[in-house]
């Protein structure tokens, strides 16, 4: 009697237009309006554009964690439409400023007149966790424009239709459908004890659909096929908004077909 064995890895990448870090970092924080709010942007690396940045200075005395690379957290605070540098954090002390921005007068908190980008601030329920830089999502994004320094609009965004599939938040389910739904008799060539087939999943459909994949490594020609086949046919997949607007998580399914003997 013959038992199909098979082994399903599944992870995920993502390309972000912020810094990518390889562990979730831990945010900047902006006071607004009586409330001190996490943000998805780090605007000093702004400052650092221009000026010299002082490695050495956050390798001493900054914030040393693989959550939080950039060595420090700063502070700031967004009033009458302007952006202002009030602190930078270290692991156990606030870093003079002096040491920072050199060519500012740091007696009192500092107008961010070198930014010109915008803050993010991600805020309700967690939707999508990712383990990497700033790639979380939440239910609704704050988004702050600026123009060196001052705030030229705002914009709220609406990612509340994000939901998650049973089959990514429950690897082994995955695992079940993929075994359950290879058919074999579309496989005609002699089996080999191993052969396995990695799909890319490229983009999904507002009801959850898969629809477009791509085989980014493949076997043969029948076992690339029903791979294809397979993985198309998962019931439900993630459906993911940011800045309201769906995106798609590009994922990559290896499945190994293969047949031994019990």
């Amino acid at each position: 009697m013959k038992k199909l064995t098979y082994i399903l890895i599944l992870f995920s990448l993502i390309s972000l237009n912020q810094k990518a870090f390889g562990t979730a970092q831990i945010p900047d924080f902006l006071i607004y309006e009586g409330d001190t709010l996490s943000i998805y942007a780090n605007p000093l690396e702004s400052y650092f554009d221009n000026h010299p940045r002082p490695d050495s200075l956050f390798d001493k005395i900054g914030y040393n964690s693989t959550a939080c690379w950039r060595g420090y957290i700063a502070y700031w605070e967004l009033k009458n439409d302007s952006l202002y540098l009030l602190k930078v954090q270290g692991d156990s002390t606030s870093i003079d400023l002096s040491l920072i921005l050199k060519d500012k007068e740091t007696n009192d908190k500092i107008f961010a007149d070198w930014y010109s980008y915008s803050i993010l601030n991600p805020y309700g329920k967690l939707l999508h966790y990712e383990h990497m830089g700033y790639g979380s999502i939440y239910e609704f994004e704050k988004e702050f424009v600026f123009e060196k320094g001052i705030v030229t609009d705002t914009k709220i965004y609406d990612n509340s239709k994000s939901r998650k599939s049973k089959y990514t938040e429950n690897p082994e389910l995955l695992k079940k459908y993929i075994k359950e739904n290879i058919d074999y008799s579309n496989i005609t060539n002699e089996p080999f004890k191993k052969a396995r087939v990695f799909v890319q999943i490229l983009s999904v459909s507002e009801d959850g659909k898969i629809d477009s994949v791509n085989v980014i490594r493949g076997w043969d020609n029948e076992r690339d096929k029903e791979a294809v086949r397979v993985v198309k046919s998962i019931p439900e997949w993630d459906v993911l908004y940011r800045h309201g607007e769906q995106f798609n998580l590009i994922w990559a399914i290896p499945v190994i077909f293969g047949k031994d003997e019990e």
